[in-house]
């Protein structure tokens, strides 16, 4: 499909195809070189108004992870028994200053939905735990 169409946008496939073709390419984290690929079209396709830019923040971050680099946009985490974990975030002191170029609230923010979604039990009112891998 990228090969033939470049990335499957609104225009061609739609919101919902474009979001099931981000999705696959955000999972792909066996197939670095697709991800890559993938984040380079997506961009253009940004660029064109044919996809939405936090989808490329997600998968921009994504290939960063899987390339074990640090991500740009805080938009990564790792679930474990100890909790959730940021993976690794370039210059953590202007994250949500890059946040804000592409749509997204602040890291803070992010954080607490984490939590909210995947913490059993867990309330809007509470202050996440989360461990900061590599912020520091």
């Amino acid at each position: 499909m990228l090969a033939d169409h470049d990335w499957p946008g609104h225009r061609l496939v739609g919101p919902d195809g474009a979001r099931a073709a981000w999705s696959i390419a955000l999972h792909s984290d066996d197939n670095y070189a697709l991800q890559r690929a993938a984040t380079t079209l997506l961009g253009r396709a940004v660029q064109a108004g044919d996809a939405l830019v936090q989808h490329w923040a997600h998968l921009h971050d994504r290939a960063l992870v899987t390339s074990g680099s640090a991500q740009e946009y805080g938009t990564q985490f790792l679930l474990s028994t100890d909790g959730i974990e940021l993976c690794p975030l370039r210059a953590p002191g202007s994250v949500d200053a890059r946040r804000a170029t592409v749509g997204l609230p602040p890291l803070a923010v992010a954080l607490n939905a984490v939590c909210r979604r995947y913490t059993p039990d867990s309330s809007a009112d509470e202050t996440p735990t989360v461990l900061l891998a590599g912020a520091a």
